[in-house]
């Protein structure tokens, strides 16, 4: 069957509002690995640029979307089609002026459809120009600051921006009965971003903010940092009381070596701690017994954008983590699972259009979104092309025998704007 007869195949689908089933269906059924690098094919190159070299989200999403690649090109296979979409990495090493050359790689290379990384806000707006000047697009999986939702842009977001996570944090604390906080943040857009919008939605709420210290984002030791928070914090506690105060860690996997540093503080253990979408399921901060300690002492409780809920994970979703699991030994999050659906999308674009022109995929690219439901969540989006709305879901680190993993314990409802525990 040659591409133009699954494109009407699909289209007929898509028709009948029957595309979602579709490729749900033939997508994980799919699932052995087909990448064929053949020569002889026509190739579909898809860009992934991540921190290959820093963090555990590298090895991750590469295993992620590669898993998305075979079960596009098995399913491309079995159609009898001659097209073959291959994954082309490059290393970000979580550094904006290393991603702009990984980028310029990429280009070089003949890509011009980015899907997942780079993993964070920083590195993302440093290449943003780029992106647009050179007609790339990108589809990312990570990126939550909302200084980067930009209309008409060549960048769309599969996860929703920090305004809408700010008010699932504040929600939260004033639901665990914390009046007064203090926040500590990596000093960059993200960390920026959402501790400004964190300021507004909890004093809006009735909160009051402490404090709200950055730190620069190449920090290793924070031995000077958790000393002054500490004295802060016992202002603080005499103040309001320690059942009524928190402290906010807006960072990223940084968080593991901060609260090894805070481990040692005379108070920081004493009052709870909360975290973000960006220090959420670490997998270093589970495996390392002094920072995953300190987590279980101050009932550090972090969230991410919701696959489900808090009490029930999608079909899709669980099968997909646990295959990732199995092949890496690290517990995935939202962001790896959704950096497997820019990969699909983009191959439901390519199915449309029968075509991987960037202007012609970019257009039929909200449509297709806007009925794609594959891990449990939808991916619709908004004006600015960043996901549209999301719940949010929290999670611990808890003791599983002789191991420290994270767990789900609360669920964020954004349409009802309330915290549901879980059950």
């Amino acid at each position: 069957m040659k591409i133009r007869s699954i494109m009407k195949l699909f289209l007929s689908l898509r028709s009948l509002g029957l595309l979602l089933i579709a490729t749900q269906i033939i997508f994980f059924g799919c699932n052995n690995k087909s990448s064929d690098s053949n020569p002889a094919y026509n190739e579909i190159l898809i860009g992934a640029l991540l921190p290959m070299s820093t963090y555990d989200e590298g090895i991750l999403g590469k295993t992620t979307m590669q898993y998305a690649v075979d079960d596009f090109n098995a399913f491309l296979i079995k159609a009898g089609s001659a097209d073959r979409f291959k994954l082309v990495i490059a290393d970000t090493e979580s550094d904006s002026s290393t991603t702009i050359q990984a980028v310029e790689e990429l280009y070089a290379q003949g890509v011009r459809l980015l899907a997942g990384g780079p993993s964070s806000s920083m590195e993302l707006g440093a290449i943003m120009d780029y992106i647009n000047d050179h007609q790339m697009l990108m589809l990312n999986a990570y990126s939550t600051a909302p200084s980067l939702a930009i209309m008409d842009d060549n960048i769309f977001r599969l996860v929703t921006d920090d305004a809408k996570q700010s008010k699932a944090i504040s929600k939260y604390l004033n639901f665990d009965g914390i009046s007064a906080v203090i926040v500590v943040w990596r000093h960059d857009n993200y960390g920026q971003g959402l501790s400004e919008a964190f300021a507004t939605d909890y004093v809006a709420a009735g909160g009051t903010l402490i404090n709200s210290i950055p730190y620069d984002i190449s920090t290793t030791e924070f031995s000077s940092l958790t000393s002054e928070l500490n004295s802060q914090i016992i202002t603080a506690k005499s103040q309001y009381g320690s059942e009524n105060v928190g402290i906010c860690c807006f960072g990223f996997d940084e968080t593991t070596m901060l609260f090894e540093d805070a481990s040692a503080q005379s108070d920081l253990g004493t009052v709870k701690w909360y975290g973000c979408d960006g220090n959420a399921v670490i997998n270093e901060m589970a495996s390392n017994p002094v920072s995953a300690a300190f987590a279980l002492q101050v009932n550090f409780t972090a969230l991410n954008v919701g696959l489900g809920t808090a009490d029930f994970t999608p079909k899709n979703a669980a099968n997909l983590s646990e295959r990732v699991q199995l092949a890496t030994g690290l517990q995935p999050n939202v962001n790896t699972l959704s950096a497997y659906d820019a990969v699909r999308i983009f191959g439901n674009c390519y199915l449309a259009t029968n075509n991987q022109e960037v202007e012609l995929i970019k257009s039929v690219l909200p449509e297709i979104c806007s009925t794609y439901n594959f891990l449990g969540i939808t991916r619709e989006l908004n004006e600015a092309g960043d996901l549209l709305n999301a719940n949010y879901i929290f999670w611990k680190i808890e003791t599983s025998g002789s191991s420290n993993i994270w767990n789900t314990s609360a669920t964020y409802f954004a349409d009802g704007d309330y915290i549901e525990l879980k059950h």
